[in-house]
C-alpha cells in the first residue's frame, strides 16, 4: 500500500499555524521572513506560486504536495499562505493516509477537485479496509469532483459502487480498467446519470454500456485497448455526438467486418482524429471505419502504418483519399509548402507528422510505423500534389525529433526528397545521434564524392532543447566547417544560412549566449535569435 510517510508531509498537513520543523528549519524560516518577494501583495504573489506548481498539478499529486511542502518551509509567511489558500489544495491524490486525505479536502474548502487514484499493485494485508475508507472519503466530496483519474479494477465491487456516485460538476473522466470484471461495466450507470457537465472521457480496457447518458454530451472521447466485435458499436457511439471535437482510438481490437447497411456518421466539428486498431486487422478495420466517417476538411487524421506488407499501398491510398478527398480543387492545386516531421522513440517506433499549407488552409496528418519504407506510399501521394500545384514558389520544412535526427543521413529518407520542393528550413528538437563506428566512417570516405544533397538548399535552422555544447557542432557542421563537422550533419553541405533560431531553458542561458555570439560573428550566417523558455 502506497502512502506518504515523510516528516515534511506531516508538517505540511499539520493544522497548527507556524512552521513545526526542526530548530534549524525554524531559524532558516525566520531569516527568510525578510525576502524581497514577500513585499508583494498576496493577490500577486499567490498566482506566482500557482504557476510554479502548475507542472505537477494534473496526474502528479504526490509530487505536487512534496513541492508544496518545500515552498511552505521557506518562511512563516509562505507557510501561512499555503495553509490558508484553498486553491492550492484542490489536487487530491488517493494514495495517502486517510487523515491526510481528510485534511486536503477540508483545506480545499468549497473548491472543485482534481481527484486521482492508482490502485494497481496495491494488494496485500489491510488493502481492502484501506480502500473502503479511502473511497468513502473521496466519495463524500463527489459533488466537487472536476476531474477523476482512476486506475484500478472494475472487478472490485467497491470501485463499481464508487463510479455510480453523483458527480454534477465532473468535467473529465479517465478510467483505466486493468482487471476487467467478467460482466464488464454493462450494468453500471456512471455517476447515476447525474454528470451534466462531463465533456471529456478516456476509457481504457473496460467494456461499458455505450448507450448510457454519460456518453451523450462529449467534446472529447478516447478509447484504448477495448474489444469490439466490429467497428459498428463505435460508429453508433459517436453518431449522436455532432459536437465532438476530438476522437482518439488506440489499440482497440476488432474481430469481424462491419455489417452491411451500417449507416455513415458525420462529425462536422471534429478537430482531431486518431484511428489505430491493433495489428490484427489493422488495415481492414481502419479502412472500414474511415469509409463510414465524414468530418470537416480541416480535421487532421492520424493512423498506424506499423508492420504493413509491401503490397499494402492501398492502405496509404485510403488514408490519402480520406484526408485529401475532402479538400477543394483550389486547395489541392494551390499547395505551397510542406512541413514534414520525424520522431523515433526509444522503442524504435517511427512517428511521422506533416502539414500542407495552401493559402490559409492547413491539411495535417500523421502515422506511426517501424520502417521508413512504410511511409513511401504517402510521400508519393504528397509528391503528386506538388506536381499539380500552381503555386509560384514551394518549399519544405523538415522537423527531426529525438532519434529521428539520424534520418539526416538515411538514404531511405533522402531518396523521396528528390521529387519534393526544396528543403529550406531544418528544425531539430532534442536530437539524439546514434554513434557510428570507425569502419562506417572509413567506408563513407572510400565511396568518393557524395551525390547532390537534398539539404544543400537549407537556409534556416531552428534548434530546440539542444545542449549548448552541441549547438556549434550542428550549425558549423552544416556549414561544412572541417574542425566542427559532425557525421550527423555531413549531408547538409550548406554554403550560408539566412537565419538560426535557438530555443533553450533558462538554466542554459549564459553558456548559450556565448555560443550565439560566436555564430553572430560568423559572416556566413545572416541572423541569430535566442529564445529562453520561462
Amino acid at each position: 500500500m502506497t502512502s506518504i510517510q515523510g516528516t515534511d508531509m506531516e508538517t505540511l498537513l499539520d493544522s497548527k499555524n507556524g512552521v513545526n520543523g526542526s530548530k534549524s528549519t525554524n531559524q532558516l524560516s525566520r531569516l527568510n521572513d525578510d525576502l524581497i518577494i514577500n513585499q508583494l501583495p498576496i493577490e500577486i504573489f499567490l498566482p506566482i506560486i500557482e504557476w510554479v506548481l502548475k507542472k505537477w498539478y494534473y496526474g502528479h499529486g504526490l509530487v505536487y504536495y512534496r513541492h508544496l511542502c518545500a515552498l511552505s518551509a521557506v518562511c512563516t509567511r509562505w507557510y501561512s499562505m499555503v495553509q490558508h489558500s484553498p486553491q492550492l489544495w484542490t489536487t487530491v491524490p488517493g494514495a495517502i493516509k486517510e487523515e491526510g486525505l481528510k485534511k486536503i479536502l477540508q483545506r480545499s474548502s468549497d473548491k472543485l477537485l482534481e481527484v486521482e487514484y492508482n490502485g494497481v499493485g496495491e494488494e496485500g494485508e489491510g488493502y481492502a479496509e484501506h480502500l473502503t475508507k479511502l473511497l468513502d472519503i473521496l466519495g463524500s466530496a463527489s459533488g466537487r469532483w472536476r476531474t477523476l483519474n482512476l486506475t484500478t479494477s472494475s472487478s472490485n465491487v467497491r470501485i463499481r459502487d464508487f463510479l455510480q456516485l453523483p458527480a454534477p460538476n465532473l468535467k473529465r473522466l479517465s478510467f483505466e480498467d486493468h482487471q476487467p470484471s467478467e460482466s464488464g461495466m454493462d450494468n453500471i450507470e456512471f455517476f447515476g446519470g447525474n454528470c451534466p457537465n462531463l465533456k471529456d472521457i478516456h476509457i481504457y480496457g473496460a467494456t461499458c454500456n455505450w448507450f448510457e447518458p454519460v456518453f451523450k454530451g462529449l467534446d472529447f472521447l478516447k478509447l484504448s485497448d477495448i474489444t469490439f466485435d466490429t467497428v459498428a458499436p463505435i460508429l453508433d457511439l459517436i453518431r449522436p455526438l455532432s459536437q465532438l471535437t476530438r476522437l482518439d482510438i488506440r489499440d482497440c481490437h476488432i474481430s469481424e467486418d462491419v455489417p452491411e447497411g451500417t449507416q455513415p456518421v458525420s462529425l462536422p466539428n471534429l478537430q482531431f482524429l486518431r484511428v489505430e486498431f491493433d495489428n490484427i486487422g489493422l488495415i481492414t478495420y481502419t479502412e472500414q471505419f474511415l469509409s463510414h466517417l465524414s468530418a470537416s476538411p480541416s480535421c487532421p487524421l492520424y493512423v498506424s502504418f506499423a508492420d504493413l506488407d509491401d503490397n499494402d499501398d492501398c492502405y496509404a491510398d485510403a488514408f490519402c483519399r480520406w484526408l485529401f478527398g475532402r479538400q477543394t480543387k483550389a486547395v489541392l492545386e494551390g499547395v505551397q509548402s510542406l512541413t514534414l516531421g520525424f520522431t523515433i522513440t526509444e522503442s524504435d517506433e517511427n512517428l511521422l507528422h506533416f502539414e500542407l499549407l495552401s493559402g490559409s488552409t492547413s491539411v495535417r496528418g500523421g502515422f506511426n510505423g517501424y520502417r521508413l519504407e512504410e511511409f513511401i506510399p504517402l510521400m508519393v501521394n504528397i509528391q503528386s500534389l506538388f506536381q499539380r500545384s500552381t503555386a509560384s514558389e514551394t518549399f519544405t520544412k523538415l522537423v527531426l525529433s529525438g532519434f529521428g535526427a539520424n534520418h539526416l543521413y538515411s538514404s531511405e529518407l533522402i531518396a523521396p526528397f528528390t521529387d519534393l520542393p526544396p528543403i529550406t528550413n531544418l528544425e531539430l528538437v532534442k536530437p539524439v545521434w546514434n554513434s557510428l563506428n570507425s569502419s562506417e566512417e572509413d567506408l563513407s570516405e572510400e565511396l568518393g564524392p557524395s551525390p547532390p544533397s537534398p539539404y544543400s538548399t537549407i537556409r534556416n535552422i531552428t534548434l530546440r532543447e539542444v545542449s549548448p555544447d552541441s549547438i556549434l557542432d550542428i550549425v558549423l557542421g552544416a556549414l561544412g566547417d572541417l574542425r566542427e563537422r559532425t557525421l550527423p550533419m555531413k549531408e547538409c553541405r550548406v554554403e550560408a544560412l539566412d537565419y538560426v533560431e535557438i530555443h533553450i531553458e533558462q538554466k542554459d542561458f549564459s553558456r548559450t549566449e556565448a555560443v550565439a555570439e560566436v555564430l553572430r560573428n560568423d559572416p556566413r550566417i545572416g541572423k541569430v535569435d535566442l529564445y529562453v523558455a520561462l
